[in-house]
């Protein structure tokens, strides 16, 4: 449960701090933008609340990759489909568009775990 709270408090941090700037994007004019900047919020709340799988030591690496992409793809997939983010025209463009989150989520993924591989060893020295 503690972890739970861990990504709850994470995942409300980014969805606070984009409300404030939706709500600056409203209160200056750029009510354009408000869609984006709370599209984004929603991406940043469920990353954070689903930051907390690598913390479960119970389960292997393995099975915290897939419940990751699981997620992602249960959450954050639809949030960008639904929030008008990426056109959809014809099925090539949904498929491209998956391809691209897939992706993306894959290079982010190399690069968070490079990052923290690499904070690990320099706190051994």
């Amino acid at each position: 449960m503690d972890l739970f709270k861990k990504g709850l408090k994470r995942g409300i941090l980014f969805l606070a701090a984009s409300g404030v700037l939706a709500l600056y994007n409203v209160l200056t004019g750029d009510a354009e933008s408000v869609r984006l900047v709370l599209t984004y919020g929603g991406i940043g709340f469920f990353l954070g609340v689903t930051s907390v799988i690598y913390e479960v030591r119970a389960w292997s690496f393995p099975k915290q990759i897939f419940i990751h992409w699981a997620v992602m793809h249960v959450t954050i997939l639809p949030l960008v489909v639904l929030s008008g983010l990426v056109p959809f025209n014809s099925v090539q463009d949904m498929g491209r568009a998956y391809v691209n989150f897939t992706t993306s989520g894959l290079m982010l993924f190399t690069i968070t775990y490079v990052i923290s591989r690499v904070r690990r060893q320099l706190k051994t020295f």
